[in-house]
Parts: structure tokens; C-alpha cells; sequence
């Protein structure tokens, strides 16, 4: 089944043409993996997708439906499918670990607030932070921070997962211990769509891995493809540039 599908999708600000018909298809517990230099249109295309951004042609088809940028009551409901983490945390500094988790499924979803907090201890659980739940932000390390916004990311019980560069703003020592986080939900199967520079994590994670550059898809393959035998020069630069 495939979970997510563009055709065609172009994006500009003003005269800046961030990218342009990028056809992207992930099947359902696939990992896809972005990489290219900064300024590519990675980050963007991830935001088109649960439209953050609003492209200007091209579809986005979710899960068979394609996305109505005309009807808000559709989109939200497409996009509540969706998971994303950014590279910021946008914890809310006033409430705990376990609010923070548990705020967007009573809030936007209306589910009963006995359920939603259970699901959200056994989900801090599964990021490793049973023992934070009453701390508040200000508390906790830039790891720790992001395992909390993918607990709370998975709390709304998305489909999908996308991960906008989730380890940029960490300290070096902190990547790995989201990176684990990561490749678990992996492991059991979760749809992703991650923009990274991490290429230890494209090459052990990845079922295909997408070099963009130019605001365009450059090349595409498995990561064995994309890492040990590229095609094009300019993904050969890149990967001798980065790793």
C-alpha cells in the first residue's frame, strides 16, 4: 500500500523556486531518508506534505486521498495521519513532560483524558523517559527534549512519521539516544520520511535514500546505491564532502 505519493510538486517564495516536480512514492513501513546540502528544499517538500507550506502545483496523496488544499475540514483530517519533529522542540515550557505528550490528542481529537495518559506514559516509556513525566522542559537536555516531541508526535497515533533534521540542534553526545528512538519505531514497522544529515543513520535505516540538491531529486536508490556505487557526479561530491 502506498502511504504517500507526489506528483509534480513545485514550491516557490517570491522568485525563489525552492524545488520543482518532485515525484516522491513511500509504501507503507518504508523509511525514507532526504539528504542534500542546506538550502535544497528538503526541509520545504517535508512541510508541503502535511501542509505547513502550501505548494504551488502538484498533488500530495495520502493514504489514497489527495489533498484538498480547498477544504480545511479535509485537510486537517488527512494530516492528522501525520507525526512530524522538527528541528526545534516546541516543547510548551509550562507544562510537564507528560502534558506536553498528552495536549494534542484531548485537545484536537477530543479523546478521553484517562486513555490519552496512559498511552502516554507507556509512550515516554518507549522513548526511555518513565522517569521524567513532571519535570518541565527547562529541566531537560536537547535529547531529551526531542525523545519527548516524538512521544508526543506519536501520541496523536500517526500513520506516519516525518522527521525534519531531529538531530541539528542536539550536542554531538545527544544524537545517538534519538537516533535509537528512531530506528526502533523503524524496526517496528512505522511509515517514515526523515530529512537528515545523519548518513550513518541513511545507511542502516533507510529502504531508499533521496540525494536533492537544486531543488531537485538528483538521484534516488537504496542507501548500498546511493553510498556505494552513485550515479551522478554531484551526489559523488556531496557524500565525499560529508562522510
Amino acid at each position: 500500500m502506498t502511504m504517500i505519493e507526489t506528483k509534480g510538486l513545485t514550491k516557490s517564495f517570491g522568485k525563489l523556486k525552492v524545488f520543482e516536480n518532485i515525484n516522491v512514492k513511500v509504501k507503507k513501513g518504508e523509511v525514507l531518508v532526504i539528504i542534500g546540502p542546506s538550502g535544497s528544499g528538503k526541509s520545504t517538500f517535508l512541510r508541503c506534505l502535511n501542509h505547513l507550506e502550501v505548494p504551488d502545483s502538484g498533488t500530495v496523496v495520502i493514504e489514497g486521498e489527495i489533498l484538498d488544499t480547498k477544504n480545511k475540514n479535509h485537510i486537517r483530517r488527512v494530516v492528522e495521519k501525520m507525526g512530524m519533529v522538527f528541528q526545534n522542540f516546541n516543547l510548551f515550557p509550562h507544562m510537564t513532560v507528560l502534558q506536553n505528550v498528552m495536549e494534542a490528542p484531548i485537545t484536537v481529537k477530543r479523546e478521553k483524558r484517562e486513555v490519552v495518559m496512559e498511552r502516554a506514559k507507556n509512550l515516554l516509556d518507549k522513548v526511555g523517559l518513565n522517569n521524567k513525566l513532571n519535570e518541565y522542559p527547562s529541566k531537560l537536555s536537547g535529547g531529551q527534549k526531542q525523545r519527548v516531541a516524538i512521544a508526543r508526535a506519536l501520541c496523536m497515533e500517526p500513520d506516519i512519521m516525518l522527521f525534519d533534521e531531529p538531530t541539528s540542534a542536539l550536542d554531538p553526545e545527544l544524537v545517538g539516544e534519538v537516533l535509537n528512538v528512531m530506528k526502533n519505531l523503524a524496526k517496528e514497522g512505522m511509515t517514515m520520511i526523515v530529512v537528515t544529515h545523519e548518513m550513518g543513520f541513511a545507511k542502516e535505516v533507510a529502504d531508499k535514500v533521496i540525494f536533492m540538491d537544486g531543488g531537485k531529486i538528483v538521484e534516488e536508490g537504496s542507501p548500498e546505491e546511493i553510498f556505494l556505487n552513485p550515479k551522478e557526479s554531484r551526489t559523488k561530491t556531496f557524500l565525499e564532502k560529508v562522510i
